[in-house]
């Protein structure tokens, strides 16, 4: 993905399951220089709480590479308590939260059963998703922060200076190896976002997990072998063939012109940049320092790829601009021959949307080759999306502090568990019913959304297992080309750092890297322009990040 990093104060349901998810580990080991960087903070080592691993259930497929998510073919009939005492003590419970739906009714069902349940009454404070992160800066400004605050700082990165000056609970010592014991479902959380959600080596809320890599690349393979190419690609070249003949071929029914192989500029780059080995925004070199990707050979060589693209055809007219919505739209239409997206809007929503407007389409997964024909290199995301954190204040006391983490564990209840069927899918007959095979089916209407969807937000794992109704080899798709991708997948070595410089910077520069980048594919600029592009780069705030970085590293 481009401009992975970018702050972005609005956010969306969609754009967040669609979210990559990756493994950060600090690499190296060298010696401490006298004074940090200014703008960088000293790097505490991480500890991680203990893993406990899934439970083997009827339908579960548990994979034996570490990073790949669990699958599920069906819901689990027997649906076990994780929780067996009540967490809270009666006393309120105030939230911050993150609104996708309409807000809930002031008198939901759901939310007084969850009351009930939780043995605390919960006062909620939303904020919606386009406007999250103003949300976020005022609450924080105001001082008055509630008991458990859901913070997504790429979205609101006004907040991670607050989070360094230690506005939340350092969670570190109390929940680091068999800390955690005490908050079994959270013990249950992958090391991975526990690692990527901290801020230099500290714990400082639960994350919600997402799988480790959170991308699928789709593929009409009917269209491929109406062109005579029954194979998935197996370098540069032949994918350039196969995006070209989409985009120029005649596709059963479809008049010439109102297909393409690429509907955004974005999609062609992320399969790019894996083709061609491109580092995962910096490289670790072996002395300690670290290239930024665009100052990278594999780069170049990328962009020089996806210039002939352009020039080829491959691409909608408009992939410049084309909103991310709208390129899906196009994909589940039928007009759009290879579409990289999250796991979960790919099997949940794009792919069943296609099949039910064209029964004939043969869709399947595919991923992009060595531009050489060898191994790709599949990039690591975040692998969380958001932490529920307790403010300081409220943390100073330890009973209130244990009692909140008791409260969250509950929100974390597992795939298949009583509590995870409550929290996600709400009550039964009211917001649910049971299919024939026992799956839970949300009933019609807006109930699911605006009194369970809604209110319920918060770091449950939903999206951390691969669980899709009705299409029973879904599950077992996605796990597979997860497990292709993990063992090729690289991280990116700063993910849970922070540069104060690449905070204030970052949306100047991506604009910068979008202007070239985009400019330079699109023939609007020369590819001589990279050197230009560099070293603006560079002294926009490119190398004072850099040593910052590097010395969170150190």
């Amino acid at each position: 993905m481009i401009n992975e990093s970018l702050p972005q104060s609005r956010l969306s349901r969609r754009g967040v399951l669609g979210l990559g998810a990756g493994l950060a580990a600090l690499a190296g080991c060298r010696t401490q220089p006298k004074d940090p960087a200014p703008g960088s903070e000293p790097t505490a080592r991480f500890v991680a709480p203990n893993y406990v691993p899934p439970d083997q259930v009827p339908g579960a497929m548990i994979s034996d590479i570490d990073g790949v998510s669990p699958a599920y073919s069906q819901y689990p009939s027997e649906q076990a308590k994780s929780v067996t005492e009540t967490p809270g003590s009666g006393a309120e419970v105030s939230t911050f939260q993150v609104l996708f739906q309409a807000p809930p009714p002031t008198n939901n069902p759901w939310l007084t059963e969850f009351e009930r349940r939780l043995g605390a009454k919960i006062n909620a404070t939303f904020g919606a998703g386009d406007a999250y992160g103003q949300k976020v800066q005022t609450l924080m400004a105001s001082g008055d922060l509630p008991d458990i605050c859901f913070v997504e700082r790429s979205a609101a990165p006004s907040v991670v200076k607050p989070m360094q000056q230690g506005a939340f609970t350092d969670l570190s010592e109390l929940l680091a190896g068999s800390g955690i014991d005490a908050y079994p479902n959270l013990a249950r959380l992958p090391t991975y976002a526990w690692k990527n959600s901290s801020i230099n080596g500290r714990i400082l809320g639960v994350p919600r997990a997402l799988p480790l890599v959170n991308g699928v690349t789709m593929y009409r393979a009917d269209w491929a072998a109406d062109l005579g190419l029954a194979e998935p690609p197996k370098n540069a070249e032949e994918v350039k063939e196969l995006l070209v003949g989409f985009t120029k071929g005649d596709h059963r029914g479809k008049s010439k012109g109102d297909c393409w192989g690429l509907a955004t500029l974005g999609n062609g780059v992320s399969w790019a940049m894996e083709m061609f080995r491109v580092p995962n925004d910096w490289r670790l070199n072996d002395d300690g320092t670290l290239t930024n990707v665009i100052e990278t050979d594999e780069y170049e060589a990328a962009i020089n790829w996806l210039v002939e693209l352009w020039k080829a055809g491959a691409f909608h007219p408009d992939a410049a601009t084309l909103p991310t919505l709208d390129s899906q739209d196009l994909f589940m239409s039928g007009r759009i021959g290879l579409m990289p997206a999250g796991i979960a809007p790919h099997y949940r929503s794009m792919v069943p949307t296609l099949r039910k407007n064209d029964p004939s389409a043969e869709v399947v997964a595919v991923s992009p080759p060595g531009h050489d024909g060898g191994d790709p290199v599949v990039h690591q995301g975040g692998g969380y999306f958001g932490i529920a954190a307790i403010p300081s204040e409220v943390g100073k006391d330890q009973a209130r502090l244990a009692e909140l983490l008791r409260v969250i564990n509950y929100w974390c209840a597992p795939f298949g568990s009583e509590e995870h069927t409550f929290i996600n899918y709400g009550i039964e007959g009211r917001h649910f019913t049971y299919d024939d095979r026992g799956t839970p089916i949300a009933v019609d209407g807006d109930r699911p959304l605006t009194e369970v969807a809604g209110p319920s937000f918060l770091v449950q794992p939903l999206e951390a297992v691969f669980f899709f109704p009705g299409d029973d080899k879904a599950a077992t798709e996605a796990q597979q080309a997860i497990a292709k991708a993990v063992p090729l997948s690289i991280e990116n070595p700063v993910r849970s750092l922070i540069s104060e410089t690449d905070i204030r910077q970052s949306a100047a520069l991506g604009q910068l890297t979008d202007d070239y980048l985009f400019g330079i594919i699109t023939g609007r600029r020369p590819i001589s322009q990279l050197a230009e592009w560099r070293e603006r780069w560079r002294s926009r705030g490119g190398d004072t990040i850099r040593k910052e970085f590097e010395a969170g590293l150190a």
